[in-house]
């Protein structure tokens, strides 16, 4: 209770009383876990490399016994802390021995955690051919968990960088993808971010026909779910595309008529 309230120092001075009593009756486990409970104490309090000092104690503990989650709660805590000082390369060991933990162990939620801080790690770094890697393996994850929301973003996500590499027509498959998948899950915002993805990059790849298809596409599906801002934003895009707002409605009404039949 005094750690949630932030009484770091009574905290600390009971959980030190705990630790004596632990080391007294040669209860390892018991000493192990206090060791958890300060790493977190003085990861929440800011003292970085204390908190680094103490999980690593818990960690070797943890390890002589075989207590494979207490495992992965250290090292992804050690992670964390090492990223907190900047010592990147340091953090990237922990966390990948703590990602090989968990996919041996099929933890895929703290493996989705590990690969998370990797990936912050690298896009800090703009080691963008490792980012992608890492979010491959987060999709492959979630789709272990049938995680749709998970999986959808993924393939934004994979989208993306291969954007930013210039290689469009991948980015359109993975945004695509990642959009079918909205549009069959129903969510609504993923559906028209997605779609405003494929037609941004139609437009640099001067595909104009095909980027007015998308948005107006787009627009139906704002318009049936009276999503206000997209909506403006949407008629924007298709205004710079050379539409007024009457060519604009009549798109949309041969579009709807389209989907009817």
């Amino acid at each position: 209770m005094q750690l949630e309230v932030e009484q770091y120092t009574n905290s600390e001075k009971n959980l030190q009383v705990c630790l004596k009593h632990f080391i007294k009756q040669k209860d390892k486990l018991g000493k192990a876990a206090v060791y958890g409970i300060l790493g977190i104490l003085h990861f929440t309090s800011g003292a970085y490399q204390k908190s680094i000092n103490y999980y690593n104690m818990a960690h070797e503990i943890y390890k002589e016994f075989n207590q494979v989650q207490e495992q992965i709660t250290c090292l992804k805590g050690i992670g964390i802390n090492l990223i907190k000082i900047n010592h990147f390369d340091e953090a990237c060991d922990n966390l990948l021995e703590c990602s090989a933990l968990c996919s041996d162990n099929n933890d895929i939620y703290n493996l989705l955690d590990c690969l998370g801080n990797l990936i912050y790690v690298h896009e800090k770094r703009e080691n963008w051919d490792i980012v992608f890697e890492l979010y491959k393996k987060t999709l492959k994850a979630f789709k272990e968990l049938s995680d749709s929301k998970g999986i959808i973003v993924s393939y934004f996500n994979l989208g993306i960088l291969k954007k930013r590499g210039s290689d469009f027509n991948q980015a359109i498959r993975y945004f695509k993808k990642g959009t079918n998948i909205a549009i069959d899950s129903n969510y609504i915002e993923l559906i028209l971010k997605g779609l405003g993805y494929i037609g941004e990059l139609l437009v640099y790849q001067g595909k104009m026909n095909d980027a007015k298809e998308v948005y107006i596409k787009a627009l139906s599906t704002a318009e049936k779910f009276k999503v206000k801002n997209s909506i403006i934003q949407i008629k924007i895009l298709l205004k710079s595309l050379g539409l007024n707002e009457e060519e604009i409605e009549k798109e949309l009404r041969n579009y709807r008529n389209l989907r009817i039949k």
